[in-house]
């Protein structure tokens, strides 16, 4: 099959962690982006997808699809500062569904972008914008060899987690999430069934979560749990708390790795090949 590659280019949660002990495992909050042959996803508008946006022009990519999971500012913050928007004739679709109300993903990005908050606004956009409504649990299909299935997660003010399909490979990107007590959330398990590699919400770890309960957020071993009832082999854990250093995280690799062979923990820079079987590229 042609080419399936998932680069992570922000794996931090709430805020950006820059500092000296961060440097193996990165600052920048959430950004994966998705190559589907000749197709360009990406996932989420943290403070990753700068660099991203940067790579993906110099690199004369001018089609791109920009799915959101929410419009927390740590998954959008970086959206104003994605090179592609400020160039004409590249196209960009922003899609939004995370909404409890009837906001929409234009409305909401008018909103973020304007004074006193930002000097700029959508008007400087000089690509070509769409911006793309919908309600999970629908349908995605971007291109007619990549379909994208959504669900509902449980976060405050709504997520949406994604199962991207192509090739006969599929990739979901299961942030930001609670998981509840007393058993696993269907609704994801449904998701996930059968794909290749989930990228997972393990910002607490579960001797921590009683303390964070509410804060709308995940563990690692509920991602091992998940995967296991699910049948998917690897599992990466994202969306770092700010404390989390690359000791510690270094550290849970080994840990992690011991409960399930199939884990990794997302660092920035960290690409994998989905196409024949999920592989390291190139780390972080």
């Amino acid at each position: 099959m042609s080419r399936f590659e998932l680069t992570i280019w922000g794996a931090r949660g709430s805020i950006p962690a820059p500092a000296a002990a961060n440097t193996r495992f990165g600052s920048d909050t959430s950004c994966v982006e998705l190559r589907c042959g000749d197709h360009v996803i990406v996932l989420d508008a943290g403070t990753g997808i700068v660099g991203c946006g940067r790579k993906l022009y110099n690199g004369e990519v001018r089609d791109v699809d920009v799915l959101l999971t929410h419009c927390h500012f740590d998954h959008i913050i970086g959206l104003p500062f994605f090179m592609p928007l400020y160039h004409a004739g590249t196209s960009v679709r922003i899609h939004a569904g995370h909404f409890e109300d009837n906001t929409t993903c234009r409305n909401m990005v008018e909103r973020f972008m304007c004074p006193p908050y930002f000097p700029l606004t959508p008007k400087q956009f000089a690509a070509d914008i769409k911006y793309c409504d919908f309600r999970p649990p629908d349908v995605l299909d971007l291109f007619p060899d990549v379909r994208i299935r959504t669900v509902r997660l449980n976060h405050p003010n709504g997520a949406v987690g994604y199962r991207v399909e192509y090739g006969g490979r599929a990739v979901c990107y299961i942030t930001d999430t609670e998981h509840r007590a007393g058993g696993l959330d269907q609704g994801i398990c449904d998701l996930i069934e059968g794909a290749d590699i989930m990228i997972y919400d393990s910002m607490y770890t579960d001797e921590e979560y009683p303390k964070y309960r509410g804060f709308g957020h995940s563990t690692w071993e509920e991602g091992v749990r998940l995967c296991r009832a699910a049948g998917v082999p690897r599992l990466v854990a994202f969306h770092h708390d700010i404390s989390r250093t690359d000791t510690w995280l270094a550290d849970l690799v080994g840990r992690a790795q011991a409960v399930f062979p199939g884990m990794l923990v997302a660092e920035t820079g960290l690409t994998l090949d989905i196409a024949e079987r999920v592989r390291i590229v190139e780390a972080g």
